[in-house]
């Protein structure tokens, strides 16, 4: 491995250099020169890694389209991680340069892991998000750092992606936690829905990709003030702090889904530059 800093120079979080030194241990020792480049995403390419909450996101850039040894050796690679370090989930994909350089739309279905889960192929990550935060904000733990030369990057692609999630996979989500208040009232919905949806709008509104706790920070200053208390029980809930609303989950959960169905509208209603 040949890079242990992220961020402005801070060091890599220990669970996060042991997870992707067991896998390029791995891979390098049964297919020797596969793996050309490994880019950390997500939450530490923006230096805002938080334990036991986020997960290791990559992009390995290979030599080659993987045949059937190759295929072999990264599914081993990723059973070692699983094996030896099973959180944080070391989730992403594998591809050649070609595909980076060209809309992910045209990109074949790829190797690719979710939630630690590896699949010779599929599409977790094969997106514009993906795309851009490896131009923009990557940490490179091998090879050299990539750039808007590198990788294909369309800020109009980017934001139309963005929105039809909102109004799918958001609007579907808002939809299924109204019908369902236990699982609203749990912490997992309030961090993963408000901050979830407050990321989308950051991006619509803003342009610019964040994390998920950037996206509560924002989120506190473009909403109302009565929103507030759930953005900021969604903040504690990621960052690890108290929750202010107690033993009243009843309470969370009616905040969480009016919160995320107000955002998803509130998203949606942004005007399109």
């Amino acid at each position: 491995m040949s890079a242990s800093r992220y961020g402005d120079g801070m060091s890599l979080p220990v669970d996060v250099t042991q997870t992707v030194t067991t896998f390029l241990t791995a891979v390098d020792r049964s297919a020797p020169g596969l793996v050309e480049g490994l880019y950390l995403c997500g939450s530490l390419g923006f230096g805002e890694y938080v334990a036991g909450h986020s997960d290791v996101d990559f992009v390995a850039v290979l030599a080659e389209r993987p045949g059937r040894a190759a295929l072999d050796a990264l599914a081993a690679a990723h059973a070692s991680v699983r094996a030896e370090h099973p959180r944080p989930f070391l989730d992403g994909l594998h591809a050649v340069r070609a595909d980076l350089a060209r809309s992910p739309d045209e990109c074949p279905d790829l190797p690719c892991t979710r939630n630690g889960e590896y699949r010779e192929a599929g599409r977790f990550g094969v997106d514009p998000v993906t795309w851009h935060e490896l131009a923009r904000h990557s940490v490179p733990v091998r090879g050299p750092r990539l750039t808007e030369a590198d990788v294909w990057t369309d800020d109009a692609a980017l934001r139309a992606y963005s929105r039809r999630n909102l109004a799918e996979y958001w609007s579907g989500t808002a939809a299924a936690i109204a019908a369902d208040p236990r699982a609203a009232a749990g912490p997992f919905a309030a961090e993963w829905c408000v901050l979830g949806v407050s990321r989308l709008h950051h991006l619509l509104a803003t342009g610019a990709l964040t994390t998920k706790s950037g996206a509560g920070r924002y989120a506190l200053t473009a909403f109302e003030a009565h929103w507030h208390p759930i953005i900021t029980e969604a903040l504690a809930l990621r960052e690890g702090s108290p929750s202010s609303y107690g033993e009243d989950t009843a309470r969370r959960g009616a905040d969480t889904v009016a919160f995320t169905a107000m955002a998803v509208e509130a998203g949606l209603a942004l005007p399109v530059p």
